[in-house]
């Protein structure tokens, strides 16, 4: 009997299981449509902002997968909200990250800062992103000195690509608080918003059986079972978390082992 027969529905990591980079993991497709076809419900749940819930669902529909962006739930829409609690709607901000990223904040209605106007950001929020450099990191450590919110999306220190593990988030976050002596909020995996959220998309019943499958201990396994739902890890990519506890409830070699 497959794994996936344990299940109602599932939450999905998108970075590490499905993709590396956007490039398909091989047999991802073909077990997330036998999912489909089984009548199982997904959601994605990703802490990547780097574009669109709308984008990564064109992205997956591309490689074969029948998905729509309500199915998507990333950490820059549990950020938002989050941000919004913190400073208020329409807040003057300082962001480190992509310009889908960057984007989607002007969606949401903040006045995004430059680096050279610091000082009437009321928060900064961090992502990772490949062009990060000095300037951001002295932006970011200013405004947080003078007494700007700090929040992220998580604390990630690597991401899975293609060629192998990139720096991640954390190691952005890391940097802007050892700088600032700020302590970042953290919106994303493996903090229980993001995952109760995923859980309302998912719209299954509360006694309905649900497992997180992800790549990583501490964010995606850890993260589930704190927010009361098992975690399955995928042992392919990017399993390494050093000096956590966790303990999955299932280990797979790659999403299609779920459902074979």
């Amino acid at each position: 009997m497959p794994l996936s027969d344990s299940y109602d529905g599932f939450l999905i990591d998108l970075d590490g299981v499905v993709w590396l980079g956007h490039d398909p993991i091989e047999g991802s497709a073909e077990a997330l449509n036998r999912l489909a076809a089984e009548e199982k419900p997904v959601v994605f749940v990703t802490n990547s902002p780097r574009i669109t819930p709308a984008e990564q669902a064109r992205i997956l529909q591309e490689h074969g997968i029948d998905a729509s962006q309500d199915q998507v739930v990333t950490a820059g829409q549990t950020l938002i909200e989050l941000t919004e609690g913190a400073v208020g709607k329409g807040a003057k901000i300082y962001a480190i990250g992509t310009s889908g990223f960057l984007g989607q904040l002007q969606d949401a209605g903040f006045d995004l800062m430059s680096a050279e106007r610091w000082s009437e950001a009321a928060a900064v929020l961090v992502t990772a992103h490949p062009r990060f450099d000095y300037e951001e990191l002295k932006a970011a450590t200013m405004a947080v000195r003078a007494g700007a919110f700090l929040a992220t999306i998580g604390r990630d220190p690597t991401m899975p690509m293609p060629d192998g593990l990139w720096p991640g988030t954390g190691s952005i976050v890391a940097a802007v608080e050892t700088a600032s002596g700020g302590s970042a909020v953290v919106a994303g995996k493996p903090e229980k918003p993001i995952f109760e959220l995923g859980l309302k998309v998912l719209g299954l019943p509360g006694e309905a059986r649900v497992a997180m499958v992800g790549d990583r201990l501490d964010t995606d396994v850890g993260g589930a079972q704190n927010a009361g739902i098992d975690g399955i890890l995928v042992t392919g990519n990017d399993s390494w978390a050093p000096g956590t506890k966790v303990t999955p409830n299932h280990e797979i070699e790659s999403l299609l082992a779920l459902v074979k």
